[in-house]
């Protein structure tokens, strides 16, 4: 069922169960898992079915630190949320990446990649991706690994029309959350500004919210505030320990024959597990794919810096034999309890203050990247069907380039998950500490990033959740 008005679903009668803050992945798949078991949901979503600029604005925000898109840009508010701006990466985390890491303070899940991995083949359904193809050791510290892009479904779209004939899930669209009530060690109720009208108080048995990796943070440090730390009992890291993914043109490679080719144009780089154990550190992605117009000047280059290789390369092969390759990187960055959101002094039009974001990159992000480069070039130079050239901002301890996007608009941390409020704002099943009632779903949750776009292990996780508020409302998982 679908409601454009708050007094249409009141007059419906539908009692919810579960009420879900937010449509994106997160919120949406774990509607609708419960949805099919027949479990009553309240899906909230602040925006209407297509992106609105008056509604948008209530994401304007301040950047301190490195630069940064408008946070604007960088999500969406309608249905299907920022799966409206997604381009469809996917690939779930590593194993790697939920244990603690030597150099990655504060690194470290209290959940493991076996706890999600039942849940692979029900993310790849709710994604209408095709099963992804196992990673290829290189050597013992890199892997060839894959991703399923270029399939982006929009949420929104997608699901419309299931969500408008389940009599299990009732949608409300235009009803932006503006406060959390808490009471007596629970959530209560939370209020919603419908159609410009005073708040209006919709009650449930459990509360999700599912408003994104900035926004979880935003509601909650707002509502905490209202009601003295009734909603978020231990808020020492609330908005903090914020992450993304950088991204940047890291260098240039040659590379002889079939090392050079893919079905998707692009060949694709991480760290084995072994060598994240050993060095620490963290994970990343590189990306290899060809070049415009660039071999014959990297065979110039390179004839001074490896002249044995590239002067066999030019005497013994053709240009469509050696290809010029660019080189491009997205990775971890590292836990950092600075970088944080917090609410500033100027409300939006609903009455909240804005997001203040502090975001700032550090030398071991660095590090990472610098590794990366370092691992492929050992590979291609190893083997002999390559060498790589570092750009030269990266090899020379310059700035990062002000040129194209400087991250993936993957906004991870803020409600990290932990074993304990001294390191996290959840537990292992996504719940508040201190609080009976209210789960968090969605990236926010992450205490490490990968290098993985995080949309897959956002869907993991909302359908490992609604297992478990199946079994907390006494319906079979």
């Amino acid at each position: 069922m679908i409601f454009e008005r708050l007094d249409a679903l009141r007059a419906s009668g539908f009692v919810p169960q579960v009420c879900i803050v937010g449509s994106g992945p997160a919120g949406m798949s774990l509607a609708l898992s419960l949805g099919r078991r027949k479990v009553p949901c309240l899906l909230l979503e602040a925006g209407g079915e297509t992106a609105d600029g008056d509604v948008q604005d209530a994401y304007a925000g301040s950047v301190v630190g490195d630069p940064y898109v408008d946070l604007r840009r960088a999500r969406l508010r309608c249905l299907g949320g920022t799966s409206g701006l997604w381009e469809g990466w996917c690939r779930p985390l590593d194993e790697v990446d939920f244990e603690a890491r030597a150099g990655m303070p504060d690194s470290g899940w209290p959940i493991r990649k076996a706890d999600l991995d039942p849940y692979t083949h029900a993310a790849e359904v709710m994604l209408d991706l095709p099963p992804l193809a196992p990673d290829r050791a290189l050597n013992a510290e890199l892997n060839e690994v894959f991703f399923n892009f270029g399939h982006s479904i929009r949420f929104g779209a997608h699901y419309h029309d299931e969500i408008a004939a389940s009599p299990h899930i009732a949608l409300l669209l235009n009803a932006p959350v503006v406060d959390i009530v808490p009471r007596n060690g629970r959530i209560d109720a939370v209020d919603v500004a419908a159609q410009g009208g005073p708040p209006q108080r919709l009650s449930a048995a459990l509360f999700c919210l599912c408003t994104g990796g900035i926004e979880n943070s935003r509601l909650l440090l707002w509502a905490n505030e209202r009601h003295r730390g009734g909603v978020v009992p231990d808020a020492r890291t609330l908005g903090r320990y914020w992450m993304e993914h950088p991204h940047f043109g890291v260098g240039d490679a040659v590379v002889i024959g079939s090392a050079g080719e893919s079905p998707t144009g692009m060949r694709f780089f991480a760290p084995s597990a072994q060598a994240l154990r050993e060095r620490g550190g963290g994970n990343f992605g590189v990306r290899m794919y060809v070049g415009i117009n660039r071999l014959k000047r990297l065979l110039k280059s390179g004839l001074c810096v490896a002249p044995q290789f590239f002067d066999d390369l030019v005497r013994r092969h053709h240009d469509d034999y050696a290809c010029g390759m660019h080189i491009f990187a997205a990775w971890e960055q590292s836990p950092q309890a600075s970088n944080r959101i917090e609410l500033d002094t100027e409300r939006d039009a609903l009455g909240m203050p804005r997001v203040k974001l502090t975001w700032r990159k550090q030398p071991i992000d660095r590090q990472t990247v610098t590794q990366a480069m370092m691992s492929v070039g050992r590979y291609l130079a190893e083997t002999d069907i390559g060498r790589v050239r570092m750009a030269a901002w990266l090899a020379q301890g310059r700035d990062y380039p002000d040129a194209g996007e400087p991250v993936g608009f993957h906004h991870m941390g803020g409600t990290r998950m932990a074993s304990g409020p001294d390191k996290g704002i959840v537990d292992g099943h996504c719940r508040v500490f201190g609080v009976d009632n209210l789960y968090i779903g969605g990236s926010s949750v992450f205490p490490t990033g990968g290098h993985a776009n995080p949309t897959f292990t956002i869907v993991q996780l909302a359908l490992r959740l609604a297992d478990h508020l199946a079994v907390q409302l006494g319906r079979s998982a």
